[in-house]
């Protein structure tokens, strides 16, 4: 595989613009974590064809990755909900492409949902197979819209673990689809905890909800 050389010297730049800012006062935070956002779509983007790494226990990681979403997010905690499924269900992938799967879709929710968007995050285990559903209660994708970011490492985790990715067009309500094939044959890699993400001032959670989150002081 090789990378795009030009997408990584565009994202290495915005983040030592990032750190420039993060190094002043609090009045250039936001503009910060939103450069480590748009760099670290870049670094993602350019590692999208890279095969599956390790093996993750999706009820841990999606419900570590839910919990410290819900204690930044600018709503009550009530406002996403996570279901997860009673056995183990463990997938082939990659860390960093499954938080950005998972974060990106609370951070397009909180952006485009409306001002108090329902959102639920549901597994489920068919046929040896791993269903994760994402839902909020907005008013839906419409047919015009462009696929971000969200959805392409959406379809490159999919790929790499030789499942698929299904967007529901129209509403009401967003909702997405991962089906992924459980591998039992793989131990899992440990999920990190929730209060571990949100004590990290340049963790995942605060890098992908950037447009949205309350931030760390």
């Amino acid at each position: 595989m090789v990378f795009s050389s030009d997408s990584l010297t565009r994202a290495a730049f915005l983040r030592s613009r990032a750190a420039l800012l993060l190094s002043r006062a609090a009045d250039g935070q936001r503009v910060g974590y939103l450069l480590l956002h748009r760099a670290r779509a870049l670094e993602l983007e350019a590692a999208f064809s890279l095969p599956a790494v390790c093996c993750l226990e999706l009820n841990d990681w999606c419900g570590a990755l839910l919990e410290a979403a819900a204690e930044v997010c600018p709503l009550p905690p009530s406002s996403l909900r996570f279901s997860g499924w009673g056995e183990p269900l463990p997938v082939a992938g990659r860390p960093a492409l499954l938080e950005a799967v998972i974060l990106q879709a609370v951070c397009n929710s909180l952006l485009y949902a409306g001002p108090c968007p329902g959102m639920e995050l549901r597994l489920r285990a068919v046929g040896g197979r791993a269903c994760l559903f994402y839902l909020d209660s907005g008013p839906g994708l419409a047919g015009d819209i462009r696929p971000g970011f969200g959805f392409g490492a959406a379809r490159a985790f999919a790929r790499q673990a030789g499942g698929s990715f299904a967007v529901r067009a129209g509403g009401p309500g967003f909702v997405c689809a991962l089906s992924l094939p459980l591998r039992s044959d793989l131990s899992p890699l440990p999920a990190p905890r929730a209060v571990e993400l949100w004590e990290d001032r340049f963790s995942p959670l605060y890098i992908h909800l950037a447009p949205r989150c309350i931030l760390p002081e």
